[in-house]
């Protein structure tokens, strides 16, 4: 087999890879499956021996099953979010949960979604953020007061972005 360079090797399989994507998923996602797919290609590229079109179909397929999951998960943490919203005495008809998540500060944000789609305890996310336990407990427990206001108040950032905790 001749030389091929990665970029004559990506011109070649690119278009493919993007339909094989299109296919199974939305198009602004499938974007990135064939970009990724691309990336892992380029990692351990050899212009003696490049990957076949199976092996890159194999990786979006892999990568396509991932990114699956990551939106069953980031469902799952709206679902139990709506669910904890609606127990503390909402009873709005639909809480939007993903504007009032946007709302939070990046760490609010990020403990729940650790705890809630994750699924950590608190020595876990204490273990993510690097803090103790008793910190990670607190942060938990402000980020979903914060997580209360946001769904609460009509607009506005809520929560500390800067706080320091742990």
């Amino acid at each position: 087999m001749q030389n091929v360079s990665f970029e004559e090797f990506y011109r070649g399989h690119y278009a493919l890879v993007l339909r094989f994507a299109e296919r199974r998923i939305d198009p602004e996602r499938s974007l990135e499956i064939c970009s990724d797919c691309f990336t892992v290609a380029w990692k351990d590229y050899d212009e003696q021996s490049p990957p076949s079109i199976t092996w890159l179909y194999k990786t979006a397929h892999h990568l396509i099953g991932n990114a699956y999951r990551s939106r069953d998960r980031e469902q799952k943490l709206m679902d139990a979010l709506e669910r904890q919203a609606a127990v503390e005495g909402s009873n709005e008809t639909r809480i939007d949960v993903t504007a009032a998540m946007e709302r939070l500060s990046r760490k609010d944000a990020e403990v729940l979604r650790l705890t809630y789609w994750e699924e950590l305890s608190a020595a876990e996310v204490a273990e993510v953020v690097g803090s103790t336990e008793q910190a990670a407990w607190k942060r938990i427990s402000r980020a979903k007061q914060s997580l209360r206001l946001a769904l609460s108040s009509a607009s506005g950032p809520v929560g500390k972005e800067d706080a320091n905790v742990g």
